[in-house]
């Protein structure tokens, strides 16, 4: 009588599990979309120049 071994399971690489989940996808797509819009628009503040004393007065008063 033969004895029936349940059929190896074959290993799944790493990038097959990120591509095959769909919602990991989007999130990911969406999470590193943000980030980068953050640093693009964190980097364009800082590109700024300084505003001049007479406009700090006049804004302030």
């Amino acid at each position: 009588m033969e004895t029936k071994q349940p059929p190896e399971q074959e290993r799944v690489p790493f990038y097959r599990m990120i591509m095959d989940d769909f919602m990991l996808l989007l999130f990911l797509g969406t999470t590193i979309y943000a980030i980068f819009y953050l640093l693009w628009g964190v980097m364009e503040l800082s590109n700024l120049p300084a505003i001049p004393e007479e406009v700090k007065r006049a804004v302030l008063k």
